[in-house]
């Protein structure tokens, strides 16, 4: 069986109660951490944090009017086509008891927060 958790870069200070905020951007083929921080979690609401990730993304790729506009279009159509790549979000499961949401491609943004306090760092698997 597959491991269900990639443990992919993850911050060995997030607590419970936080959400840890990071921002990386690939130059010359290395990603390089712009910004990390950890916030209470009932500051970000679901929408707040997917919007924040998304601006953070928007101003370090430095992606023009057209794009942005593009990213948000839905697949309905094709002049002018969406842009699929550099807004993208996804959610993930780092490790037991954390939820990732990660947005981005060259430039990336995700945070990551503890959704199940009783099995995260325990040693437990999550069901």
């Amino acid at each position: 069986m597959q491991n269900l958790y990639d443990h992919y870069k993850l911050c060995p200070d997030l607590k419970p109660k936080q959400i840890c905020l990071v921002l990386e951007q690939c130059m010359q083929g290395k990603f390089i951490r712009l910004y990390h921080e950890h916030v209470p979690a009932h500051r970000l609401s679901n929408d707040s944090l997917s919007n924040l990730l998304q601006a953070m993304v928007i101003r370090f790729s430095g992606l023009g009017a057209e794009t942005i506009a593009r990213c948000y279009l839905n697949k309905r159509g094709e002049k002018p086509r969406a842009d699929e790549g550099h807004l993208r979000c996804t959610v993930s499961r780092p490790e037991p008891g954390v939820l990732r949401c990660y947005c981005g491609t060259g430039t990336v943004a995700w945070s990551d927060q503890v959704i199940r306090a009783s099995v995260f760092r325990s040693g437990a698997s999550a069901t």
